[in-house]
């Protein structure tokens, strides 16, 4: 694997990354995004920013700071760990995977935000970040109302570093963890009042 930031890619001191065939956009732990390319990554990446999909999107939309991202380039011998594979023998094991089983074993073990094939539980975008109308995304709620008080704005800010963000549908409230977890508001109270966090 080889990381570089999107900084780098943009002022094209990122070099071809030969034998990388899929790439992984995030922000420290906050994955974005999982691709792939048949030809040269680097060349994929910046029709991203050119066309702009939601990835371009998100990047132009959060620049500066997405100049620091990382991205991951990997190759195919990157991804055997995170590629499940059935053998029809319990003791045989079986090496042989391509590039799109990599890049959906990837997604389903990253669950990044833009990715919605092979992605069942898409990552929601943290409220921090710009772009959620854009990118047709629902912008998180981090706090439940603005006359909370000091422990609970401490309680909300661990959630947020835990992963959980807090989301209104209509009248409706639901706690999501990047890890695809979710919990009405009636399940986070007791947590709430104790102060504590649930599982993510």
């Amino acid at each position: 694997m080889r990381t570089v930031t999107v900084g780098a890619i943009l002022q094209k001191e990122a070099q071809q990354v030969l034998g990388h065939l899929l790439y992984v956009v995030r922000d420290g732990g906050l994955i974005f995004y999982v691709g792939q390319s048949r030809r040269d990554v680097v060349t994929r990446f910046w029709e991203h920013l050119q066309a702009p999909s939601k990835l371009g999107q998100l990047i132009s939309l959060n620049a500066p700071a997405s100049h620091d991202w990382s991205v991951d380039f990997y190759a195919l011998a990157d991804c055997a760990a995170f590629v499940r594979q059935k053998s029809l023998f319990a003791l045989q094991e079986w090496q042989h995977f391509d590039m799109d089983m990599a890049e959906q074993a990837l997604i389903h073990e990253l669950c990044p935000v833009l990715n919605h094939d092979f992605n069942a539980k898409p990552t929601p975008l943290p409220a921090r970040y710009r772009g959620h109308a854009a990118l047709g995304l629902a912008k998180p709620v981090t706090a439940v109302s603005p006359t909370t008080s000091p422990q609970d704005r401490i309680w909300l800010n661990r959630m947020s570093l835990q992963g959980w963000v807090y989301e209104q549908t209509g009248s409706r409230t639901v706690w999501r963890h990047r890890s695809g977890q979710t919990l009405t508001e009636a399940e986070m109270a007791p947590f709430r009042q104790a102060g504590k966090l649930p599982n993510g």
